[in-house]
């Protein structure tokens, strides 16, 4: 019984091990300081670079939100987001 699970283990470890150094030895290959075939067009900078974009936030207005909180805070614990908002 215990062959029949253990061998199966151990071929599966070794086939994932191959594959792993070969993906590696690959990758290392490609990398090892040989200049690519085809030239590496360079990304242009937008005119705006220096200027940081924001990402919207929560759709949520604060009136909306102080609600909220009202309503699934009572009986809470007065700590983190339901601070203030417990009674």
């Amino acid at each position: 019984m215990k062959n029949s699970v253990v061998k199966p283990f151990w071929a599966a470890m070794f086939m994932s091990a191959m594959l792993i150094v070969s993906a590696h030895a690959s990758a290392s290959s490609t990398t090892s300081g040989d200049k690519p075939t085809t030239p590496v067009k360079k990304k242009k900078k937008a005119a705006s670079s220096g200027q940081v974009r924001f990402l919207p936030g929560s759709a949520e207005m604060p009136k909306d939100r102080i609600s909220r909180l009202k309503r699934e805070c009572q009986g809470q614990v007065n700590a983190g987001a339901c601070a203030g908002y417990t009674r």
